[in-house]
């Protein structure tokens, strides 16, 4: 997809995966008001040839020029199960405020519009660090699992943090991580956030090749007896427990 014009937006993806004329013309409106005048290509997802951020069950994702700057626009499903993007935004403001997630720059009933986060998914990111960079590394970490923690104190799952590979972006300037996608997320649910991150991290096959020598270093049944008992109820002292068997205090 080359850059395109609002107006020149196809209904395959601002009407995905059911394109209607009538229907893209009410959403193109939609994404005017938000103040979004293109959408650029970018991401590995191609649908009818158009390449996206992603596309999940409510909502895809998309490269956007606005008069925010770059951003990204989330555009919900014709067939998503929920009615507006209304629990995403509530969630990403309430996360914003305690630093977690990517800015909610505004939204409307089919859409939200986020900071755009220039940087690499979490497992591309730690396949490309060097052993040089394990102190960068060790930093980044620490402020991801710091983000589960405060995602746990104020009661919000995020839901899909046992698979983090799609849900952690690192920033490329500065390796600040940011979570995404806050539409799974839920108050009511038990909060698992900081032991579903450490097991993707620490105990799971999917980042083995890039923190081999890290895990080594790490006692496995130890870390699975302080994870039980923040899991008991999460407080600072518990936290700092965990980050010392990883390897990730000061």
């Amino acid at each position: 997809m080359s850059h395109l014009s609002i107006l020149e937006a196809p209904a395959q993806i601002i009407c995905y995966p059911r394109p209607s004329e009538e229907e893209r013309h009410e959403r193109i409106r939609e994404i005017q008001d938000l103040g979004v005048y293109a959408l650029l290509p970018g991401g590995r997802t191609v649908i009818d040839g158009y390449r996206i951020i992603g596309k999940g069950c409510v909502s895809l994702a998309v490269l956007a020029e606005s008069e925010a700057g770059r951003a990204v626009l989330k555009i919900r499903r014709v067939d998503a199960n929920r009615a507006d993007m209304s629990h995403e935004a509530g969630m990403l403001r309430l996360v914003n405020s305690f630093g977690v997630g990517p800015r909610l720059l505004r939204h409307s009933r089919n859409l939200l519009l986020l900071q755009y986060i220039d940087g690499l998914l979490i497992t591309d990111w730690l396949c490309s660090v060097q052993k040089e960079d394990l102190m960068r590394v060790k930093k980044t970490l620490r402020t991801l699992l710091a983000q589960c923690y405060r995602l746990d104190r104020i009661h919000i799952d995020h839901g899909e943090l046992s698979n983090a590979s799609k849900h952690v972006v690192v920033r490329q300037h500065d390796w600040h991580p940011f979570i995404l996608d806050f539409e799974s997320a839920s108050k009511k649910r038990h909060v698992k956030n900081l032991t579903s991150m450490c097991r993707f991290l620490f105990m799971t096959a999917a980042s083995s090749d890039s923190l081999n020598n890290w895990r080594r270093g790490i006692d496995g049944e130890d870390l699975r007896d302080k994870l039980r008992e923040y899991k008991s109820g999460p407080t600072e002292k518990k936290f700092m427990q965990v980050l010392d068997i990883c390897k990730l205090t000061e």
